[in-house]
């Protein structure tokens, strides 16, 4: 029963989000969003070729999308945009740090509930170092940054920076390994 709830869930769950981000989000003004959305798109894939030969996470076979390479393309293209268009659209920057921080907590909590539930299906599997605790800290560390990039995009280039230089020395990720 899991394995075929497992074999859906991405398919699913991509669908519903393009849905509700199509219903709720400020579709009609994509173009304010897409310098962030490009932004994150390329995290990502920066992320995916980084780790390729030695991934700190692993999506695994799911209907449509067999491989790993394929889930970071339905990321890229599907998941991605949306979360930001639903984020963005109502982050509450002209609200105090608080309501600031209390939203931000509110999309970390969230998001991390639905990698929870990836892994329990075992649709995704954590290696060499990495586990759910990173995760979380990545959406906590990912979401304040999208909201400034939006706004002002040359500091989360240096904040990124610094946190990819952080990740290939901690998780020992051959950056410059020119031998392959």
């Amino acid at each position: 029963m899991l394995d075929t709830i497992a074999w859906y869930t991405p398919l699913f769950g991509t669908v519903s989000l393009l849905i509700v981000a199509r219903y709720y989000s400020d579709w009609k003004n994509w173009r304010k969003y897409y310098p962030t959305i490009l932004f994150i798109n390329l995290v990502s894939l920066f992320a995916y070729i980084l780790t390729v030969d030695n991934p700190l996470w692993l999506y695994h076979e799911t209907f449509l999308f067999p491989n790993r390479m394929i889930h970071e393309f339905r990321l890229i293209l599907f998941v991605f945009p949306s979360i930001i268009l639903l984020y963005l659209t109502f982050y509450p920057y002209k609200s105090v740090m608080l309501k600031q921080l209390g939203y931000i907590i509110l999309w970390g909590i969230a998001l991390s509930i639905v990698e929870v539930v990836f892994v329990l299906l075992k649709i995704i599997t954590y290696h060499n170092g990495w586990n759910m605790v990173w995760s979380v800290v990545i959406w906590f560390i990912i979401l304040p940054v999208i909201a400034i990039h939006h706004k002002k995009p040359i500091w989360v280039w240096l904040i990124c920076a610094v946190f990819s230089v952080f990740v290939i020395i901690y998780f020992n990720i051959p950056f410059l390994d020119w031998s392959k």
